[in-house]
């Protein structure tokens, strides 16, 4: 259900889609031969609360991974992501979420891949 969000709000990112094809964005792992940039989006944990009538809200920590062979270019595409994601509310895909908070912010590099990485979590609620 919230990847269904996710997947909206950075394709309605006319700045992120101009830096990475919609094509080149996948949930939970890169399709084979993907030519960089790309980015991974994943559901890190799911914590739901209840009362005393029922299902009240899911609280959703998810990640947005980012890949470029250009450290110039992939601070782009995180800056991107996070105005696309960042404080996000309302109705998106017909579900209802609270604002969306950047909760941290890794990167990476791997030697022999010669690739610049990062991987930015938020958290949200989905009434």
């Amino acid at each position: 259900m919230i990847g269904k969000v996710i997947r909206s709000l950075l394709d309605d990112n006319a700045a992120l889609v101009a830096l990475v094809p919609v094509t080149n964005m996948f949930p939970y792992v890169m399709n084979e031969g993907t030519a960089l940039p790309a980015i991974i989006y994943t559901i890190d944990s799911l914590e739901t609360e209840y009362n005393k009538d029922g299902h009240v809200q899911d609280n959703y920590t998810f990640s947005v991974a980012t890949f470029s062979n250009d450290y110039a270019i992939l601070q782009s595409i995180v800056t991107q992501v996070r105005i696309a994601l960042e404080s996000k509310r309302g109705i998106v895909e017909t579900i209802t979420i609270g604002p969306i908070y950047l909760r941290g912010m890794k990167e990476a590099y791997s030697i022999g891949e010669d690739t610049f990485g990062n991987i930015l979590t938020f958290d949200v609620n989905v009434i």
